[in-house]
């Protein structure tokens, strides 16, 4: 069973980056990565164009760990709610290809 992340402020997720799917979300069809939790379960992370951004920027891999932390909901320049996170990558030699 594959939960979807739904954090609270100051939730930290840490786990081995699995894979990405695509699902049907409340924006249309949308893409998640999979994370593997040091419980061995899977949780699903929306695909954010921060978090894709963040990812690529740290060159992350399948396999590589990664660090999530959901600060909380903050007001953008324009007014506009958004959700602050910071994101960690461990680079890992069993990564093998992009995320």
């Amino acid at each position: 069973l594959i939960e979807t992340w739904r954090p609270e402020p100051c939730e930290v997720l840490e786990g081995q980056i699995e894979g990405a799917r695509k699902i049907d979300g409340p924006f249309g069809v949308q893409e998640q990565i999979l994370i593997r939790t040091t419980d061995g379960g899977i949780i699903a992370v929306w695909l954010t164009k921060w978090i894709a951004g963040q990812l690529r920027a740290n060159g992350t891999e399948i396999g590589d760990l990664i660090s999530l932390t959901f600060h909380g909901k903050e007001l953008g320049k324009s007014g506009a709610a958004f959700n602050r996170m910071s994101l960690v990558t461990l680079k890992t030699s069993e990564g093998y290809s992009n995320v």
